[in-house]
């Protein structure tokens, strides 16, 4: 009986450990996505002379692939699979959503000057250890 109690304790903390792991692993991968969309934008402000000009509405980020005349998808051809790692479908649009759920990238502001990508992190990592809703800008991502 002693045994199974250990054997089941140990077992408990393996599958907590292997929990939070892949929660840092999907945050990791929101805020590669995050820079990788940042760059992206720039690169399409740069080019065009505004943001507006990726075309892509204030909704889900991987809908702006379905604009044929996105810029941003020329820069990010895999933006139609360009969701948040836990397959949410409840968009980050919606601020309360966001608080307080994992919820799917998506453009909160977007115009020819400046834009809002908000998401969610579970756990949190590196520069942003609080678990939370995020804002990708062009200054740089915060907390919400």
């Amino acid at each position: 009986m002693i045994v199974i109690g250990v054997i089941g304790l140990i077992l408990t903390v393996v599958f907590f450990s292997l929990n939070a792991k892949q929660k840092e692993t999907r945050d990791v991968k929101r805020v590669s996505d995050m820079n990788m969309l940042r760059n992206a934008l720039e690169v399409v402000k740069n080019q065009t002379g505004g943001y507006d000009r990726s075309f892509c509405d204030l909704s889900v980020v991987s809908a702006c692939a379905k604009k044929e005349n996105s810029e941003l998808l020329k820069f990010i051809p895999e933006l139609k699979k360009l969701n948040d790692p836990d397959e949410i479908s409840k968009s980050c649009a919606d601020k309360n959503v966001c608080v307080s759920n994992n919820c799917n990238y998506a453009f909160s502001k977007l115009d020819g000057e400046d834009y809002e990508i908000r998401f969610h992190l579970e756990k949190g990592v590196d520069d942003f250890p609080v678990k939370g809703c995020y804002i990708a800008t062009p200054q740089g991502i915060r907390k919400l």
